[in-house]
């Protein structure tokens, strides 16, 4: 295991605090739980990273058939939090509706580890999912990648690494309500509501708990947005919420990705703040997940054999 820097006392206590806050919040509601039908409670699997073993849930669509496309599913959390199991109504509508296998890794976090620890493990399972597709029962082929908050980063920054490693490419990317941006004084980021759920405190919080040297925090792994090559990625899809501080880390980040020719969708949900897919209006989830399910299964049909019908 790779350990980050030492941390002053304050930050690590922070940082934990923060973490077992997190525990105490119930699962989404079931009124989120919007697959069409049941899917079995998901395996355990381990998978090797260069920093250690990562435990993974995976997700396995109902019935046979040719082998599934598989998705990686990383979780937010402000990389600090763990808790994959945030994202179960999300695994459990792709396994269900878009008939993915879903990996969901439980990868490392302040303050136990600082950057770049989760971001070669998020690309590290997404290169074991790539490689031993066969043998697991899903398509290595068809991988797509994706996340919410703090996982939409780690989600890009596996695009990044493929692309520059040329061993594969995910067939689509889709992220919502990203960070892309890690080095922005926290202060600069506005929001049209008084208080929004990410504010200036957890914002600093994530620099000096996982980004603790700031001159990395403009490195293309850190702050994607800050990239000078975001060329070849593939199709994504990127979602933000209106009154989210966050908002312009998703906008700027899909206007440079479409100005490489990138086939980039963008949405901007109104009058919802951060995590808007993981709680009411209900209306507003829906359309997200669901918009989510459709915009991966147009991937995984171009990525097919028989191509689009």
């Amino acid at each position: 295991m790779t350990t980050g820097p030492t941390l002053g006392l304050g930050t690590r206590l922070a940082a934990r605090i923060m973490r077992a806050g997190f525990t105490l919040v119930g699962s989404p509601s079931k009124s989120l739980r919007f697959a069409t039908q049941a899917v079995a409670d998901p395996e355990t699997v381990t998978v090797p990273t260069r920093h250690g073993p990562v435990r993974c849930l995976l997700y396995r669509p109902a019935g046979g058939g040719p082998l599934p496309p598989v998705h990686v599913q990383l979780h937010g959390g402000a990389f600090i939090v763990r808790r994959p199991r945030q994202d179960d109504h999300v695994c459990r509508y792709l396994a269900a509706d878009v008939g993915a296998a879903v990996l969901a890794p439980d990868y490392d976090t302040a303050p136990e580890v600082a950057y770049p620890v989760a971001e070669h493990q998020a690309y590290d399972v997404a290169a074991w999912a790539h490689a031993h597709g066969a043998e697991q029962g899903w398509d290595g082929a068809r991988l797509s990648v994706g996340g919410y908050s703090a996982g939409a980063k780690l989600a890009i920054n596996v695009v990044q690494q493929a692309r520059d490693a040329g061993a594969f490419l995910p067939v689509a990317l889709a992220v919502g309500y990203g960070v892309t941006d890690v080095g922005l004084d926290p202060h600069l980021r506005t929001s049209p509501k008084r208080r929004p759920a990410i504010g200036p405190r957890l914002l600093r919080l994530v620099q000096h708990a996982y980004f603790p040297d700031p001159a990395t925090r403009a490195e293309p792994l850190a702050s994607p947005a800050l990239s000078p090559d975001l060329t070849g990625f593939p199709p994504t899809l990127v979602t933000t919420g209106e009154l989210d501080s966050l908002e312009a880390d998703g906008q700027i980040f899909a206007e440079k990705l479409r100005a490489t020719g990138a086939d980039v969708t963008y949405r901007c949900f109104p009058d919802v703040d951060h995590g808007y897919t993981h709680k009411r209006p209900v209306e507003t989830a829906r359309e997200a997940i669901t918009g989510l399910g459709d915009h991966l299964a147009r991937a995984y049909a171009a990525a097919s054999p028989e191509g689009l019908a």
